[in-house]
């Protein structure tokens, strides 16, 4: 009993984020293409997804702020029961503008990974942080794996959207259940709180000694997150998918995701001799953009899908090579900083990436969307050779 303890001891945490992500992928896959049966333009539906992702951005500070004070069980048990019921309501209503709504309240309050992440600093040593989120991780690759599999099955029943909803409701309902039953209630004392904006960060950091860091950052940031706010409404329409067939695709993108996660140090090793960061970023920019343009130019569903796989590895290992190069470049003491403005960064990427993307796709179709990503991916090469070149000189 004393091992099956030591064994599971955090499970919980895993389960929360499972229980989570699971929720979020059964409508991921089908989300555009419901949103686009009830009339919506591909500008409203990226617009829609960056008001999120701001709101996200926004709210992220006040409401870990919120758990220091009253614990992250509570908070964690209200924002869950509340976007339950939220998920509910997008299953019965048929309006845009209420949709807009019901996002905008779950934009503000559908925090749980993050809530899960302040768990991991409260409750797990130090020396075992890294083989939590790791652990965190693999099971965020699951999740993904069968939550769109259900998901387009779901979608293919009477009221499938309906089915959907409530399906996702009920998960949230029993992760509250979960969180209720299991996470102890941490309250940070008053004079460890921290006071700070979603801002405070990019305000505080060297942008002089970080600057290319964080402009790959936010050009990968760019492409990616243009690149996931359409593949699947652009696929759809591309190759009129069935909802299960979209599922089936959703669940590939999770699987290849979590592969070249876990084998990312061996492609490292194999593919890039070189040390230099920067060398790097530009191959793997190079990679990323030929695998959008090989999307915008499919002919098919199983290219398509093969276009996927560049696109998955070269996004890991820049994620990778990114922070190799913040940290170099930023000093011993900054480095939590730097991460918080790097993270910051992106966010402002997420939000603004895909409004571009949904006007693009409006007005020049479904492949242009593709088309935008690989431009980010390669100015991101451009620039990455650009300070490869400088950095040698500074060697030199």
């Amino acid at each position: 009993e004393l091992h099956f303890s030591i064994m599971f001891k955090y499970s919980y945490i895993y389960a929360i984020v499972f229980l989570d992500l699971i929720s979020i992928s059964l409508i991921i896959p089908v989300w555009g293409t419901h949103l686009r049966s009830l009339g919506a333009s591909h500008f409203h539906i990226a617009l829609l997804g960056s008001t999120y992702s701001f709101l996200q951005f926004l709210s992220g500070t006040p409401i870990g702020a919120l758990s220091d004070h009253y614990g992250r069980k509570a908070v964690l048990i209200v924002t869950i029961c509340i976007c339950s019921v939220a998920y509910f309501l997008l299953g019965c209503v048929k309006s845009f503008i209420l949709i807009v709504l019901i996002r905008v309240l779950q934009g503000c309050l559908k925090h749980s990974q993050l809530l899960c992440k302040t768990l991991v600093n409260d409750q797990v040593p130090a020396d075992q942080q890294t083989t939590i989120y790791g652990r965190m991780n693999g099971f965020s690759s699951l999740s993904f794996v069968i939550g769109p599999i259900i998901g387009g099955h779901l979608m293919e029943k009477s009221e499938g959207f309906y089915s959907l909803a409530c399906s996702t409701a009920i998960i949230f309902l029993i992760n509250a259940l979960v969180v209720y039953f299991t996470v102890p209630n941490t309250i940070v004392p008053k004079k460890e709180r921290k006071n700070a904006s979603p801002l405070s960060d990019l305000m505080e950091v060297n942008w002089k000694e970080c600057w290319p860091a964080f402009s790959l950052k936010m050009l990968g940031a760019a492409a990616l997150f243009a690149y996931f706010s359409t593949v699947g409404l652009a696929m759809n329409e591309k190759f009129n998918l069935s909802p299960s067939e979209a599922g089936y695709t959703g669940a590939l993108q999770g699987l290849t995701g979590g592969i070249t996660g876990f084998a990312a140090g061996k492609i490292e090793n194999i593919i890039f001799p070189s040390k230099n960061p920067f060398t790097k970023c530009f191959y793997s920019f190079i990679m990323l953009g030929i695998g959008f343009v090989g999307l915008a130019l499919a002919p098919n569903l199983i290219i398509f899908m093969a276009a996927m796989v560049p696109i998955s590895a070269s996004s890991t290992l820049i994620r990778g090579f990114n922070n190799e190069i913040m940290y170099e470049q930023s000093s011993s003491d900054h480095k939590g900083l730097v991460a918080g403005a790097g993270a910051s960064a992106a966010a402002i990427s997420r939000f603004l990436a895909p409004i571009i993307c949904g006007f693009t796709m409006d007005m020049f179709g479904n492949n242009s969307g593709f088309l935008l990503s690989a431009l980010f991916s390669f100015t991101g090469a451009v620039l990455s050779l650009c300070l490869t070149k400088k950095s040698k000189a500074h060697v030199e």
